[in-house]
């Protein structure tokens, strides 16, 4: 089959559908869709929050909880215990299909019944203010997140300890404001580094220890935005950056961001991949269009992926997940169709919150069930003609959104069937809008409750060095230095807690001014967009086209100008010098 171009329902821009999605969409039985990749993305992504927690109590046991679902939410919100226990039956909210109605619809009016649980963790202790997160132990504020301990305000952190302001880390230790980090201890305001200690506001650097506002470096120590220092002269060089002062630091930071435009980006971030395009993605073949993923084949539109295969429009697809389709969580899944959170399903379609069942339609809170549909059990037989039925009834009668748009079979959940506000979503990260446009747009829309506190500290008034704070902070509500004025979720004020006030002491490093929801969107510009833009490297022979680096080795293309092209999620706009690997790995190693 040829390559097709369609437009999109809801932007009304034009996308491409290859041959081999094609094929994938015939092994699943599936129609191509009327959707664009970016607005299917955004659709998936109105289902999941990550980081807007709740106070609620269990509508079974009355135990207080810290949900991801506001007070009102129809469906009753369980604790783990209750909602795991077998004192209630996902199967008695059962009902039969109404073919005179779109199929979704009465999905809908299933899913405000069944109780759901109050958020998704598993094993954690001590860690109350968690989701996506499971066998962590006296963590705060901490997000899709596991194995971590005394730690807060991560997201994606992984096995880290005593730290706080992780983000797509592993392994780290003592440290403070890491992005895409890797075994790493005793470092702060730093991103794309591994296997070093006692950085300071560098970048992409490994195996490197001592090292402060440098670049691209390997296997160094003592060295100043990447001059090398003798170990008394650099400790000198220290005391006088005063980088236990507010003032110091802001200095530097601005120093900093210029000097890394200085030095070549590699096109992506990642290694060992073949055939594979994306971003922050290693030791995959055959994929395109992922991110921030491992050990994918054959897959494509996929984010958050981890040994998984023949997976497309996925966010979320692990431990050898297998032919899912545009979906969101998939654990162990096997053959897929537009669900939300599975864990260990099978051969089903459209179904939410379901754990180790098969052969599921339209179902929610199932566990170890097969052959239901709208949670009613049936034979193996009526469910097969039952369901075919019901597919044939998608087509001919699709579910309408308020804006008109159309959901066949095969199309994720609308997001108006989302159980979250969309500005409490990952979706506002990702696409973010602001309220009007999100409502014009169709998206429903939480304003923030009213705050029940009085700011005792303005954050101009936090002493400039850390020295110069006393203990007392901790007890202080301290205003965010966006004073909402910003589109970051911003929580007008925050607190020390007294795990954090002991790591920026034992750091030597000023405290923050902004709140932990305006320091994770700070956090999430270090990363690039979920985006790729076709372009050639700017290796011109001896330096960049730009004449801002010199080259500092012999390029496989000597002195003519490198004849690599890629796809790459750097937008041509910016203005980061970005080599092709080649060249690049000429430069650093």
């Amino acid at each position: 089959m040829n390559t097709e171009t369609k437009q999109c329902q809801a932007c009304k821009t034009e996308f491409s559908i290859e041959p081999e999605d094609f094929a994938f969409f015939e092994r699943l039985k599936v129609p191509a869709p009327t959707f664009c990749p970016s607005c299917r993305l955004q659709r998936r992504l109105t289902w999941r929050n990550e980081r807007s927690l709740f106070r609620r109590v269990c509508a079974k046991c009355n135990k207080s909880l810290i949900s991801v679902f506001s007070s009102d939410k129809p469906f009753p919100v369980y604790c783990s215990d209750c909602y795991h226990g077998d004192s209630w039956d996902p199967l008695s909210y059962g009902r039969e299909v109404d073919f005179s109605r779109p199929f979704l619809t009465q999905f809908r009016e299933l899913q405000i019944m069944v109780p759901r649980q109050y958020a998704l963790v598993f094993n954690n202790v001590n860690s109350e203010y968690v989701n996506g997160a499971g066998y962590n132990k006296n963590c705060y504020l901490t997000f899709v997140s596991d194995n971590d301990e005394d730690c807060a305000y991560l997201y994606n952190s992984h096995l880290s300890r005593n730290s706080v302001d992780l983000m797509h880390s592993r392994e780290c230790e003592w440290s403070v404001e890491l992005t895409n980090y890797q075994k790493v201890s005793r470092s702060a305001f730093c991103s794309d580094c591994k296997d070093s200690y006692n950085l300071f506001l560098s970048r992409d650097c490994s195996g490197c220890h001592d090292c402060v506002a440098s670049v691209g470096l390997r296997n160094k120590s003592y060295c100043i935005f990447n001059k090398q220092y003798s170990k008394e002269e650099y400790e000198q060089r220290i005391k006088e950056l005063k980088l236990d002062s507010h003032a110091g630091f802001e200095k530097l930071q601005w120093e900093f961001l210029g000097f890394c435009l200085t030095f070549p980006v590699k096109y992506y971030h990642g290694i060992s991949n073949v055939r594979t395009t994306g971003d922050d993605i290693s030791f995959s073949k055959n994929s395109s269009d992922c991110f921030s993923s491992r050990e994918l084949e054959d897959c494509k539109f996929l984010i958050h992926g981890n040994k998984a295969r023949d997976c497309e429009d996925v966010w979320v697809a692990v431990e050898k997940s297998e032919l899912c389709y545009d979906s969101i969580g998939c654990f162990q899944g096997y053959h897929l169709v537009s669900t939300h959170l599975g864990w260990l399903d099978a051969h089903s379609s459209y179904i939410d919150a379901c754990e180790g069942s098969s052969n599921l339609f339209g179902c929610v809170g199932l566990r170890q069930k097969e052959y239901c549909i709208l949670n009613k059990q049936y034979s193996k037989e009526s469910f097969e003609t039952l369901r075919a039925k019901i597919i044939e009834h998608m087509n001919a009668m699709p579910y309408r959104d308020q804006q008109g748009k159309e959901y066949r079979y095969g199309d994720f959940f609308p997001a108006e069937l989302s159980p979250y506000s969309y500005n409490q979503t990952v979706a506002q990260e990702v696409f973010p809008l602001t309220k009007e446009s999100a409502v014009h747009q169709g998206f429903s829309w939480r304003d923030p409750e009213a705050r029940q506190y009085t700011i005792t500290l303005a954050s101009s008034n936090i002493p400039d060095r850390i020295t110069d704070v006393p203990e007392s902070v901790t007890g202080e509500v301290i205003e965010c230095a966006h004073a909402g004025k910003c589109e970051e979720q911003c929580s007008t004020a925050f607190k020390v807690i007294p795990l954090e006030m002991q790591l920026y002491r034992t750091l030597s490093l000023p405290l923050p001014r902004l709140c932990s929801n305006c320091r994770h969107y700070q956090r999430t510009k270090h990363r690039n967009p979920l985006k790729l833009w076709k372009r050639e490297c700017v290796c011109a022979g001896g330096m960049s086209k730009n004449g801002v680096y010199k080259n500092s080795a012999v390029h496989f293309h000597e002195e003519g100008v490198c004849p690599n092209s890629f796809e790459t999620s750097y937008s041509p706009e910016r203005a980061e010098i970005v080599y092709c690997e080649q060249c690049y790995q000429a430069e650093v190693v």
